[in-house]
């Protein structure tokens, strides 16, 4: 008859603090090992805790192992009541066992926590301040960069602008020359064209004006000619009618003192008594009398202008006497 015995899992061994345990292995340990561990006191506690329970699982692993060797040793001498009083009171106890252990687990997890928050606040802190100062020099450094790479940047938009703003100068500089020396060449052209048109007009004036001031005068000399002309026509006139005159006159006497001759002398011919003369003029030696008669008389100007168109000599003619004398015998 075989008897089925329920052995508690219950540990013998005391179960220890796990708080006391940390403290026992800090106080053990070095300096070095106890500001290594402080310093990481999350990945050290973390171990330890892991460390812990394995060792309390494997330490209750045993301790049931052992409990069951023992209990299979005592089943033997035990009665069966007895295994069961000590069943239920395993159970029990395994169970008050079960509570305490995660009750101290959680009060452990909880000291644990507390002790590593206040080590992760005083290393956050710490990193916080290291970071602040490394914050501040990286910023300080940043700064500075910016502050270069702001002045670089404020150089060069103030020499592109100031290139792109004498580009625009220059251009505008050349399309305002343009557009000035078009304006100027346009007002020159109008001005010019204005003073050409002045000045063709003014010309045009001038010359109608000189051209009506150069026909007055040539009308005015024109007139003067022809009164010059009409006055010398007129002179001719009485000149050829003096000199007609004279040759009359002239031919009278001769005519005159051939009678004369005649009648006072019968012996000589006046032929050759009379030698004829050109009247006013030297004599002539190669004159032909026998073509006396025909001989034109031409009297010398300082003479021809004593005569009148009515035939009649002034006072002051040196030939008044001979023409009395003439026109007395001839009575």
């Amino acid at each position: 008859m075989f008897i089925t015995v329920n052995m508690s899992r219950k540990p013998v061994r005391k179960i220890p603090d796990s708080l006391e345990l940390i403290e026992r292995i800090l106080q053990r340990t070095t300096l070095t090992t106890q500001r290594v561990g402080h310093n990481n006191v999350d990945d050290v506690g973390g171990k330890v805790y892991h460390d812990f329970l394995d060792f309390t699982r494997k330490e209750r692993e045993d301790s049931v192992n052992s409990a069951v060797r023992e209990t299979q040793e005592a089943a033997e001498r035990r009665l069966k009541k007895c295994l069961h009083d000590a069943y239920k009171k395993a159970e029990a106890d395994k169970q008050q066992a079960l509570k305490e252990a995660r009750l101290e687990a959680k009060q452990t997890a909880a000291r644990v926590a507390e002790a590593r928050d206040q080590l992760e606040a005083e290393r956050i802190e710490k990193l916080t301040w290291a970071f602040k100062i490394e914050k501040e020099e990286a910023l300080q450094k940043q700064w500075e960069e910016c502050e270069r790479i702001k002045k670089k940047a404020v150089e060069d938009a103030i020499a592109a602008t100031t290139k792109r703003l004498r580009k625009e100068f220059a251009l505008e500089k050349e399309l305002a020359i343009a557009k000035a020396l078009s304006v100027a060449r346009e007002k020159f052209k109008k001005r010019l064209e204005e003073a050409i048109k002045t000045t063709k007009e003014e010309c045009e004036r001038k010359a109608a004006e000189e051209a009506a001031r150069v026909a007055k005068l040539h009308r005015e000399e024109v007139l003067r000619l022809e009164h010059i002309i009409e006055d010398l026509q007129r002179q001719i006139r009485d000149e050829i009618e003096a000199r007609e005159m004279v040759q009359n006159d002239f031919k009278a006497i001769q005519q005159d003192y051939r009678r004369f001759l005649d009648y006072t002398d019968g012996k000589y011919h006046s032929d050759y008594l009379m030698r004829l003369r050109k009247h006013g003029m030297r004599y002539d030696i190669f004159w032909d009398r026998r073509s006396s008669e025909d001989v034109d008389i031409f009297p010398l100007p300082t003479f021809l202008h004593n005569y009148t168109r009515q035939g009649k000599v002034r006072a002051d003619d040196p030939s008044a006497k001979v023409n009395r004398f003439v026109a007395l015998h001839s009575t």
